[in-house]
């Protein structure tokens, strides 16, 4: 990923800073922003979006009951985030610094933008519309994290000054469609300018602002579609819609063009990002929860759909810690050739035209076309699962529209971003989620971090939306 701008979190909540222990310093970045130093800038930019990817993963994983952690170095795993109670200062207040981290980077460069030497008008749009797109992604999955606790977004502040009030997760998600919007604006503006940085392994499709553009708004739909769910925001439908229409979906080419989309591309050389997820088969961390194994829908052969037979593998044994077992394993992100084995160089989809699919299918059954939603379902069901169409009709009810949905979301979506909790969440369907244990609980939300709560001087853990003054 070549040199970085480091980051440090001060105590204090989402006050961060840009410690001066690389080339460019931040002085450099933002009192003589030329082009190599924004271009180095934009490569902090791209690593810091790998902060916290596999651990979300995992965790959601977890909370959600895609699988569990069943390594045995950390009872955590199988106590806090599965039992309860969840603790504020350790696994249910984590993958929130990186984050904000993220933010406070691009923060910088983006107040350093326009003061750039080297860089046409064109390249400083560009600039600012990736810098706005990615910047957004990390308040949206802050805000998922945590959920109706909400989140700080006003914090492009001064080391020093009191910390960012909280606002709603529905006034979170919408200020991420806000800048989503803006970002798309700046890229419309860039025309054919091209980035004056190099972009990172995963957008290979996706490097020039024209390109980049249909991931922004392939983003927005995908958000759209979570504030039409968790915040009940009618008029988003149709706005999902239409971000849809205007991102990189297409039912062309399938199978092929299902993989289509913007990847966290691994390396898995020295010094760089390698896949956190991949491990041997005979490893006994990350197992598949044994209702994912139950569950597979069959194909007219008897054969499991084929997203099954893909990511997953039997283990060829029984593994149990703590009165929770598993029998098979995650293997989408391992050697093609030998699914046995790692592979620290593959790639985990951010998002691809499968997701697109689905998440238009979900827009035109809420939007009036069950006709199309259904052939959207069907499209993925064959294409990806090698399944039979479904027994939908437009006159089915909307629960059995949502069962097939989420069906199909978590055989496509498996391990990549937590989406059986995600979905569980927008559906008001966390109670289906499986319970393993007597007294093991399912969480609506991650919490907020203890030194969130500490800086404004709540009890951990706290609810800051309905505390005293609301931190501000």
């Amino acid at each position: 990923m070549g040199a970085l701008l480091a980051g440090a979190l001060l105590l204090g909540a989402c006050d961060m800073d840009i410690a001066n222990t690389n080339a460019p310093t931040i002085d450099d970045l933002v009192d003589s922003p030329t082009r190599d130093i924004l271009a180095t800038a934009a490569t902090g930019i791209f690593a810091r979006a790998f902060n916290d990817v596999g651990t979300e993963i995992q965790f959601y994983a977890i909370y959600g009951r895609e699988g569990y952690n069943l390594d045995g170095n950390d009872p955590r795993d199988v106590d806090e985030q599965v039992a309860g109670p969840q603790n504020a200062a350790a696994r249910s207040g984590a993958i929130w610094i990186g984050q904000y981290n993220a933010i406070r980077h691009i923060n910088t460069y983006l107040a350093a933008l326009p003061n750039a030497t080297g860089l046409s008008e064109a390249e400083v749009r560009a600039s600012m519309g990736f810098a706005k797109t990615l910047k957004a992604w990390h308040f949206a999955r802050l805000a998922v994290r945590t959920g109706e606790l909400g989140i700080p977004i006003d914090v492009d502040r001064p080391i020093g000054e009191e910390p960012a009030p909280f606002v709603s997760f529905a006034d979170a998600l919408a200020f991420v469609s806000d800048l989503l919007d803006e970002a798309r604006d700046e890229l419309v503006a860039a025309g054919d300018a091209g980035f004056p940085f190099a972009m990172a392994p995963g957008f290979d499709d996706f490097d020039t602002p024209a390109r980049f553009l249909q991931f922004n708004r392939a983003l927005a739909a995908k958000v759209l579609v979570y504030r039409a769910t968790f915040n009940d925001c009618s008029a988003c439908w149709a706005q999902a819609a239409t971000a849809l229409s205007e991102s990189f979906i297409t039912d062309a080419g399938l199978p092929g063009s299902l993989s289509l989309g913007v990847y966290y591309g691994y390396t898995g050389l020295a010094d760089e990002f390698s896949n956190p997820i991949t491990e041997p088969l005979s490893g006994n961390q990350l197992w598949v929860h044994s209702s994912i194994v139950t569950g597979v829908q069959r194909r007219g052969d008897g054969s499991p759909d084929l997203r099954f037979t893909r990511k997953v593998m039997d283990s060829g044994r029984v593994h149990t810690y703590k009165e929770l077992t598993g029998t098979h394993k995650p293997v989408l992100y391992n050697n093609p050739s030998n699914r046995a084995e790692p592979n620290a160089a593959a790639w985990i989809p951010w998002i691809t035209n499968e997701e697109l699919l689905l998440l238009r299918a979900e827009v035109r059954w809420h939007t009036g076309d069950k006709a199309g939603a259904i052939s959207d379902i069907d499209l993925i069901r064959q294409h990806a699962g090698g399944l039979d169409p479904s027994s939908l009709t437009p006159a089915s009810s909307d629960d059995e529209f949502i069962d097939e949905l989420l069906y199909n979301r978590l055989y496509s979506l498996m391990w990549s971003q937590g989406v059986r909790w995600i979905d569980a969440r927008r559906y008001d369907r966390l109670d289906t989620l499986p319970i393993d244990r007597p007294g093991d609980q399912i969480f609506t939300n991650m919490l907020v971090p203890a030194a969130e709560c500490a800086a404004r001087g709540y009890d951990v853990p706290c609810t800051p939306l309905t505390e005293p003054s609301n931190g501000s």
